[in-house]
């Protein structure tokens, strides 16, 4: 029975990988190389990287780029975007091929000083391929990258004992942002999931401590992602804190205090603190901050917060849909669906879930409003307000997973209604997924103009991407029809169908004797009751 539902729980992890991986390698293939914001810069990295160039020449003054030795076709990146970056009207046919050039020149990045962890998976493929090749291929890697660790964090959710909302909700975290950046060679996608990740599994690992089932698997998954998200970029590690401190607001601190004595735990907890100290180090050694660029503002800390919390809903859209270098905003129907789901998923927290859930609910969502305010404001003296809102796109995935884990225990009064709600919000998020996306390949193929020129991109079309945008959309469609249809079909079966439905049992050997001793004393009394029920006579 138990190396049933471990086959049933891997096939279901790959499920969820395969699908998510697919869809990110779509994004990589229908983007534009350099079309994702500063990707030059991660792709000469990533390049440096895995030639032994962890951090390069770097500048003195703010902003100063560092220096690094790559590949010719590597270095030809850096300006590759030039002629359409910033204007939507301009499509990507007046991007030149990469070279094959592979003779090692100097190139100037401004990631130098971020951490190498992500680029040196990022940038294999540059050590056996070349040109346009090797910077899709590198996309790809990257998406699968990240996919590993969505597949994880949905694949917690579904560990749960009441994981359909959970799992549910959680799919709203994946929005077309987050495809977005994943298709590109960007660390940000891997904050992204990580962050998701570890706090996911560390929510599982405190049920299930709870409920006296395996716990060893998720809380390892969770101090990997843990490593992980430490190593990706500068603020990840106040993302983990954050994780941790929320996952306990949830499940309280009981179930950590009872594993403790555990070798396992510490065993974890030391891999995870020489993650931690690895990051800090790098973070002291290079000074991340140094290679931001942006112009320098003198205003006040009070003006810098007053602008900031105005701008919080305009952040959101980076959220949601925010493709190109900021110039091309997603459609207004995909930002509307995408504020329904987080909106009602947060109000449905924060007004029906318990009282744990409510409080961890309100937590992140406080931090996920207040912290661009005080993260900007001593970055503002040498680089102005450079936010976007993908920066804290970390902490908004989490925000939505404990949306879903703190209403695990609210149910619908009817299936028939539960269904049906199920049917109608997938429908609604596959349109959304599906709108972004061909919007995305429209303003490269035609360019988005004032009139609709929608024909254009079967009769004009002015650039392809590799396999055609025909392909492209039809398959991207069809991977969301099957994980639309197979998402409803896991969280819509009736209940006691599968046997993993309540989540992992506690095995025999979880059970203390005393307890299980109680328990049969309990069992016998009951049946001996009805016995001497039946002895005594009538009145």
């Amino acid at each position: 029975m138990k190396s049933g539902k471990e086959s049933r729980g891997l096939l279901r992890f790959l499920a969820l990988f395969a699908l998510v991986g697919l869809l990110t390698t779509l994004w990589s293939l229908a983007s534009p190389l350099i079309s994702v914001p500063d990707e030059q810069a991660h792709v000469i990295k990533a390049a440096a990287v895995v030639r032994g160039q962890l951090r390069g020449d770097s500048g003195v003054a703010q902003g100063e780029r560092t220096q690094v030795l790559v590949p010719q076709y590597i270095a030809s990146t850096d300006k590759l975007q030039t002629c359409y970056a910033g204007n939507a009207l301009l499509t990507a046919d007046c991007s030149p091929s990469l070279p094959s050039d592979t003779t090692i020149v100097r190139a100037l990045t401004s990631a130098g000083s971020y951490n190498p962890m992500y680029y040196a998976v990022a940038g294999i493929p540059s050590l056996f391929m070349s040109g346009d090749e090797a910077v899709y291929t590198m996309r790809i890697v990257s998406g699968l990258f990240t996919a590993a660790f969505i597949a994880v964090a949905l694949f917690s959710l579904s560990g749960l004992r009441r994981w359909r909302a959970p799992l549910f909700v959680g799919t709203f975290a994946i929005t077309p942002m987050v495809l977005f950046l994943s298709g590109a060679v960007n660390p940000n996608s891997l904050e992204v999931a990580t962050s998701m990740a570890m706090f996911c599994a560390l929510s599982l690992t405190w049920e299930r401590v709870e409920s006296r089932a395996s716990w060893k698997v998720p809380l390892a998954l969770a101090a990997m992602s843990a490593v992980v998200l430490a190593n990706t970029r500068a603020a990840s590690l106040l993302w983990l804190a954050l994780g941790v401190t929320a996952s306990l607001l949830i499940f309280g601190y009981r179930p950590m205090v009872s594993v403790l004595r555990h070798r396992f735990v510490w065993a974890m907890a030391a891999v995870v603190a020489l993650g931690c100290a690895l990051s800090l180090i790098w973070l002291r050694y290079a000074n991340s901050l140094q290679n931001l660029v942006g112009n320098g503002s003198e205003d006040p800390p009070v003006q810098i917060v007053a602008v900031m919390l105005d701008r919080t809903f305009d952040f959101a859209t980076g959220y949601v849909s925010y493709l190109g270098w900021l110039d091309t905003l997603g459609p207004t129907g995909v930002l509307a669906v995408w504020a329904a789901l987080i909106i009602g998923a947060v109000c449905a927290a924060l007004s029906i879930g318990n009282r744990p859930g409510r409080l961890a609910v309100g937590f992140l969502l406080t931090a996920v409003v207040a912290l661009p305010p005080i993260l900007q404001i001593p970055l503002a003296k040498d680089v102005g307000i450079i936010w976007q809102g993908r920066y804290i796109l970390a902490l908004v995935v989490v925000l939505i997973a404990a949306s879903g884990i703190a209403v695990r225990s609210f149910t619908v009064g009817q299936a028939d209604s539960a269904r049906r709600a199920s049917a109608v919000l997938l429908t609604v998020m596959v349109f959304g997924h599906f709108y972004a996306f061909i919007n995305g390949m429209r303003r490269y193929v035609i360019g988005l103009e004032d009139r609709s020129n929608w024909s254009d991109m079967v009769t004009a079309p002015r650039w392809e991407p590799p396999l055609g945008w025909i392909t492209l959309t039809i398959a991207y469609l069809a991977v969301l029809l099957v994980a639309a249809v197979l998402l409803h079909h896991w969280v819509s079966r009736p209940a006691g169908m599968l046997p993993e439905e309540s989540g992992v049992q506690p095995t025999a050997r979880s059970v203390s004797p005393m307890r299980r001793l109680r328990t049969e004393k309990k069992n016998a009394e009951r049946v001996k009751a009805p016995a001497a029920d039946a002895q005594r006579p009538e009145a």
